[in-house]
């Protein structure tokens, strides 16, 4: 029994000892690799719990690629770390494709400048004084830098003396996306003389040199845009450079480009960004990413240039605006001015994402998919009934200069609706969604609306009610449309409650047309109380539904009442409102922003096409793809397009139902009004095209409904094939003459629904 325990307790001293040296052995290995672990502060810990687990061991590498050390690992994905420059690689385990974040080749050619934005991972404008800024970045301005590292990356802590400037930025590995954070807590600008003006992020990651890579850079201009990798050869010296959510009209004046008055102007006006994204695609080496700007994209613009655009290579990035020069009157008629600086940095945190694709998955599908599934995953949309109906909206009344006052043109009236509804239904349209413009007293432009008042000329407020009763009963669902942004000058007393750009000058939208050549908006406080009154009046009437422009798509900054607010605040504001305002009565946005998107029971007016900028070479359907299946989509109005046809076409292929804006009345009555550009509109011209459209859509979503697009291909003969996730297939034919794909006859500007084999 004594030998037995003597035993033990050698096991046990033995045991005991390998412990201590397996101890010392991976103290001495940490030690000799140098690793810092990263600690936080309990405030950042909480700002960004997925990017820091100051509980895991840091793990070190010997790897090295381009002088680039491995910092961080997931299953799939490398990220290795250049300290100086703060240059990133992304390697791909799997096929050993890269994508760098800094040009690594010598940049003899290209001045002091340049090369220090190309080799730079974070580049600044510093305002300096009123009238210049200059470039920070981490070549010429030799800034000071301190890197610790955590489980899934590392942070820096950078410093800028000359200008006394300092930030923080966190990059993180995790899994398959690569998070860059930039915590506003963390900005210090100590010197009153200096402030930061920009922030670009990653500039140059995934770029490629002239022609030496195959892919493609995706742009969020319209439904989605390509801009191949191919050698432009110079043709062209700039790029997109687009505000995303548009631009801030509290820097600028309102500007309408238009055909109809003035100089002939050929500029088509720019297609919003409706999403936070962007994209690169290197298609040879079957990797990417897909960029989503998660936090501070209300001052955010996407930038994306071809070679030759100044320098010889492709690039797509986000750039932060954190202070704006602006001109200041110094009087009221405009005759002198002084250059201002903001008083207030954007005290928002950037946070961009970018989301890794690789092999099946690196292609403009594959981004659209992957958005889908982070909107879903992150509770940013949830999915919403996507029963097809047709919209067939009317417009109710207007106003035109008399001799004296302004009379009402009465174009669709309540008993008109119930008329074009019931012939409808009879002729087997039985969904439908419909919107009623210009129900108000006063008509379309009499705004802001203030209660449940309809123009006496149109049938009045009872017989509406009735008539939208009667719908719903019918399965028809009949909503009031109302601009909550607009306030007409003409017809209100508008002296208060309307918005200041910065200048502190009242920003008045020019229209160019006759009866009301101005608007003016609201500010977001007065909206909301308007909205919440309304809301509540159509709750009491019975008045279910409520479609909304101007609030959907504009954000701004703006001056009230001795403050200055910012496009964060109008923002904020405005998802407050709608929030709110569901508790009343089922709403539908008008070409919503990506923030509001799960406020809105479908996306009215989607986009399908791009602004058709020369650098564009391929438009895609990206929002289509990613929405598809999880919100119902409503097309321009049809009665506007001049290749009807191919609208119908592009319909089918992008899943998206049909839109008519519809009159009573001929449109020649709406001359002499704000509505004057609805040049064709009247009924009995578009009866039979709502009903041909209405069948032909509604059997092709009888294939596709409740499904999501999971392939999106374009063959060279003109055919477009669209693959969903049960298995359906729709050949799409845009040329001339019939085409055989996969087995499929599809004739000439025509489509085909089959299953995938």
């Amino acid at each position: 029994m004594a030998s037995k325990k003597k035993k033990m307790i050698s096991l046990s001293v033995f045991g005991g000892f390998l412990m201590i040296v397996a101890v010392f052995l991976v103290i001495k290995s940490f030690s000799s690799k140098q690793s810092i672990t990263v600690t936080l502060s309990d405030e950042n810990t909480r700002r960004f719990p997925e990017a820091v687990d100051t509980m895991s061991p840091v793990i070190t590498y010997d790897e090295m690629i381009l002088d680039h050390k491995k910092i961080a690992e997931s299953e799939r994905y490398e990220l290795y770390l250049y300290e100086p420059t703060l240059s990133i690689l992304l390697r791909d385990k799997e096929t050993g494709a890269i994508l760098e974040s800094t040009v690594s080749e010598d940049l003899g050619k290209n001045n002091k400048q340049w090369k220090g934005f190309m080799k730079s991972g974070l580049v600044l404008t510093i305002i300096d004084g009123l009238n210049d800024t200059v470039q920070a970045d981490m070549v010429n301005s030799t800034p000071k830098v301190m890197v610790s590292y955590h489980a899934n990356g590392f942070r820096a802590e950078l410093e800028f003396p000359q200008y006394e400037i300092s930030l923080q930025i966190v990059v993180s590995l995790l899994e398959d996306q690569l998070v860059v954070e930039i915590p506003d807590s963390m900005i210090t600008e100590s010197n009153s003389k200096y402030s930061i003006g920009t922030i670009s992020v990653y500039p140059f990651l995934g770029y490629s040199y002239l022609d030496e890579k195959e892919g493609y850079m995706f742009i969020p201009d319209g439904n989605g845009a390509l801009i191949y990798l191919d050698n432009k050869e110079g043709r062209f010296k700039g790029g997109y450079s687009q505000m995303i959510y548009g631009e801030d009209i509290g820097f600028k004046d309102s500007t309408v480009e238009s055909l109809l008055w003035g100089e002939l102007q050929t500029i088509n006006p720019s297609e919003y960004i409706l999403a936070p994204v962007f994209g690169m695609v290197h298609t040879k080496d079957r990797f990417g990413y897909l960029g989503i700007v998660e936090s501070g994209e209300e001052r955010a613009s996407i930038e994306a240039y071809p070679n030759g655009a100044t320098v010889d290579y492709n690039r797509i990035y986000t750039k932060f605006l954190k202070r704006k020069i602006y001109v200041q009157p110094t009087s009221q008629s405009n005759s002198g001015s002084i250059t201002q600086v903001e008083t207030e940095r954007t005290h928002s945190d950037i946070r961009v994402s970018y989301c890794l694709v690789s092999e099946e998955n690196a292609n403009y599908t594959g981004l659209a998919v992957r958005y889908r599934n982070y909107l879903l995953d992150e509770k940013k949309l949830t999915k919403k009934d996507n029963t097809y109906r047709t919209r067939v909206d009317f417009l109710g009344a207007d106003k035109e200069d008399g001799l004296f006052i302004k009379s009402t043109i009465s174009m669709t009236t309540v008993d008109d609706i119930r008329q074009i509804l019931t012939e409808l239904k009879d002729a087997g349209v039985t969904n439908i969604l419909s919107f009623y413009k210009g129900w108000q007293s006063g008509g379309i432009f009499d705004l802001p609306v203030t209660e449940l008042k309809v123009e006496s000329s149109l049938g009045g407020t009872r017989k509406l009610k009735k008539l939208v009763k009667d719908m719903k009963d019918s399965d028809i669902e009949l909503y009031l449309y109302h601009d909550a942004l607009r306030i007409n000058p003409g017809e209100n007393n508008a002296t208060f409650n309307v918005i200041k750009r910065v200048d502190k000058r009242v920003f008045k939208e020019e229209t160019y047309m006759e009866v009301y050549p101005q608007f003016m908006y609201q500010i977001p406080k007065r909206s909301y109380s308007l909205l919440r009154e309304l809301g509540d009046d159509f709750k009491e009437e019975g008045i279910s539904g409520m479609a909304l422009s101007g609030v959907t798509n504009t954000i701004y900054s703006y001056s009230y009442s001795g403050h200055t607010f910012s496009r964060k605040d109008t923002m904020d504001s405005y998802l407050q409102t709608l929030c709110e305002l569901e508790g009343s009565v089922d709403l539908y946005l008008e070409q919503p922003f990506s923030y509001l998107w799960n406020q809105t029971n479908a996306f009215l007016t989607m986009p399908t096409g791009t602004s058709s900028y020369i650098f564009i070479d391929e438009e895609i359907p990206f929002l289509s793809i990613a929405l598809k299946g999880v919100m119902p989509m409503y097309s321009d109005y049809i009665n506007f397009e001049a290749n009807k046809k191919e609208f119908f076409l592009k319909l089918v292929e992008m899943g998206i139902y049909p839109s008519f804006y519809i009159t009573k009345k001929d449109s020649s009555y709406l001359l002499y009004t704000n509505s004057s550009d609805i040049y064709s509109s009247q009924y009995d011209i578009y009866k039979e095209e709502i009903i041909s459209y209405s069948k032909e859509l509604s059997q092709v979503n009888e294939y596709t409904k409740d499904s999501s697009i999971i392939g999106h291909e374009r063959l060279d003969n003109g055919v477009t094939i669209v693959t969903y996730d049960n298995g359906v297939k729709i050949y799409v034919n845009y040329s001339q003459q019939e085409v055989i794909a996969e087995g499929e006859t599809i004739p000439a500007m025509s489509y085909k629904v089959g299953e995938a084999k």
